[in-house]
Formats: C-alpha cells, sequence, structure tokens
C-alpha cells in the first residue's frame, strides 16, 4: 500500500518539527481530510495561527508552541491532543476533518501563486536597480 493510499484511513497525523520551512507533510495530511497536528516552529503551524488562531475546529489542525527549551510541554502538550482525538465523537471527528481539507483548500497553490509571482517581480526590480544595465556607450577605457 502506497503512502497516499494508506493516509486518509488515519486519524490524525503528528509532525512536532523544530523547525520547517514551510511543513508540506501536515499540508498533505490536511488535503487528505486528516487532522495535524504541528508546531509553531513550522511554516504551515504558523500560517494556520496566523489565518485561524488557535482553533483547531475551524482549521482541522493544532498548533503546539515549541521553543529551544520546552521540550517537555510540546511532548506533553502533543500527548494530550492525540488522547483527545482519539477520544473524540464520531460528529465532531468528522468536523474536524471537514475543516483540514478546507485548511488545505486555502492553502493550495491556487491561492498562493500571486504571492510568488509577486515576490520573483519585486526581486527582479530590486536586482535591476541594484545593477542598472551597463550600455557599451558609457564604458571609458
Amino acid at each position: 500500500m502506497s503512502y497516499y493510499e494508506l493516509l486518509p484511513g488515519i486519524d490524525i497525523t503528528v509532525f512536532a518539527s523544530y523547525y520547517e520551512p514551510w511543513g508540506y507533510t501536515p499540508l498533505e495530511s490536511t488535503a487528505f481530510s486528516v487532522p495535524s497536528i504541528t508546531t509553531d516552529l513550522a511554516g504551515f503551524g504558523q500560517w494556520v495561527l496566523d489565518n485561524y488562531g488557535e482553533n483547531s475546529l475551524e482549521s482541522g489542525v493544532e498548533v503546539i508552541h515549541r521553543t529551544d527549551s520546552n521540550y517537555s510541554d510540546t511532548v506533553n502538550d502533543t500527548a494530550r491532543e492525540m488522547i483527545n482525538a482519539y477520544m473524540m465523537d464520531a460528529d465532531r471527528m468528522r468536523r474536524l476533518r471537514k475543516a483540514a481539507r478546507n485548511t488545505a483548500r486555502s492553502a493550495s497553490w491556487d491561492n498562493f501563486i500571486n504571492y510568488y509571482l509577486d515576490a520573483y517581480r519585486e526581486a527582479i526590480d530590486h536586482a535591476a536597480h541594484q545593477n542598472p544595465p551597463v550600455h557599451h556607450e558609457e564604458i571609458y577605457y
């Protein structure tokens, strides 16, 4: 069985990253309607907090606060959220799965591509002003 065949059958995924610039794995989970636990040190976790706050029923993603010095808290918070998911009734789990899927749709390339294009245009514009093209008639020997 492949990963993508297995993923929809999972109740919840956990990606307690210490550092991850974006975090595609929790996003993949939500795309398959699988709620996820991640940290605020992953870009995806921070994006969820910025867009949904700490309301995991709205996002389908639980974001755990993680720092250099709170390893035990991270473990305990992650375990607590896993137990909460295990104890969750079927109706609430369906709502969480639906929220996860909607979050993945919000984080799709259809919504993000314009930010990348804007950043690319800004970088090109900045580079053009830093290193203006040299015209041969301006070169003096």
